[in-house]
C-alpha cells in the first residue's frame, strides 16, 4: 500500500471539498455549479487501489455532508458508488482521450441522478426543483471542462498505477 499516495489524494479531496463548499458555492454558471468534489474523487480512484479509493469517495462525501445542507449520508453513499464505479471501469480510461472524457460524463452523470433519486428517497424535494434537468444536464459538462486540469494535477500529484497521459 502506498501511504504517500493515500496521504495526497486525502490532500487533494480535503482541497476539492474546500474549493466546493466556498469558490464553487458562489460562482454559478446558468444557476448550476460544477462537482469539483466529485470529479476529484473520480480523478483520484483511478490512480489508487480498491478500497482506499472507495473510502476516499465515502470520506469525502461525508465531509460534503457535513458542511452542506443535504442529509448526512447521501453524498457519501453517492460518491462511494461513484468511486467503486470508477475502479470498476477505470481500464477503459486509458484507450484515449475521447474515452476518459466520456468516462468523466458518463460517471459525473449517474453521481447527480444518484444525488437527485437517492435524495427524493431521503426526503428531500430533488425532483421539485425547477433546476433539477438543468443540473443534471450541466454538472457532467462542467466536470469534463474541468477534468482538462483537475486530472493531470492527480496523476502528477498521486502518480498511480498509470503515468503515461498528462492530457487527460
Amino acid at each position: 500500500m502506498r501511504t504517500r499516495a493515500i496521504g495526497l489524494s486525502l490532500l487533494a479531496a480535503a482541497l476539492a471539498v474546500l474549493l466546493q463548499t466556498t469558490l464553487f458555492g458562489q460562482v454559478r454558471i446558468f444557476g448550476v455549479a460544477p462537482d469539483l468534489v466529485m470529479l476529484t474523487v473520480i480523478a483520484v480512484a483511478r490512480r489508487l487501489e480498491a478500497e482506499p479509493a472507495v473510502l476516499l469517495g465515502f470520506t469525502s462525501g461525508l465531509a460534503m455532508d457535513l458542511l452542506g445542507s443535504s442529509p448526512l449520508g447521501l453524498r457519501a453513499l453517492v460518491l462511494t458508488l461513484i468511486a467503486y464505479a470508477t475502479v470498476r471501469t477505470r481500464d477503459r480510461f486509458d484507450i484515449n482521450v475521447v474515452a476518459t472524457g466520456l468516462a468523466v460524463v458518463l460517471l459525473s452523470l449517474l453521481g447527480v441522478v444518484l444525488v437527485v433519486v437517492i435524495g427524493t428517497l431521503f426526503g428531500e424535494a430533488s425532483f421539485q426543483d425547477p433546476n433539477v434537468l438543468r443540473k443534471i444536464l450541466l454538472i457532467p459538462i462542467y466536470n469534463l471542462v474541468l477534468a482538462v486540469v483537475v486530472f493531470p494535477l492527480v496523476t502528477l500529484i498521486v502518480g498511480g498505477r498509470r503515468r503515461r497521459e498528462l492530457l487527460l
